[in-house]
């Protein structure tokens, strides 16, 4: 059963001057991960809102994959925390 991560900041959140590098090595990460099996990201235009959704084989998967995100070193990391996150089941795709 493919599970979702929807992690959603209500807030534009203050990005850092490398933002760029540290996202593109979020994503490396991510793609290297056993169980990842897509990742997207959202702006609302007006707001400036954010939400990043990331779909997993597995709930053992997503859980692997947070750790691994949490674990990166320090340099990668991008410093925005979501103002919440909700765990989806995949009930279909198209």
């Amino acid at each position: 059963m493919s599970v979702a991560r929807i992690a959603i900041f209500d807030e534009p959140p203050t990005l850092k001057d490398d933002d760029d590098r540290r996202a593109r090595s979020l994503e490396t990460l991510l793609r290297s991960l056993r169980g990842f099996i897509a990742g997207y990201e959202f702006r609302e235009e007006a707001s400036g809102r954010l939400m990043s959704v990331t779909v997993w084989e597995s709930e053992e998967a997503l859980e692997a994959g947070v750790n691994a995100v949490r674990n990166r070193p320090l340099a990668d990391q991008r410093g925005i925390r979501p103002s919440r996150v909700e765990r989806w089941i995949v009930d279909s795709s198209f």
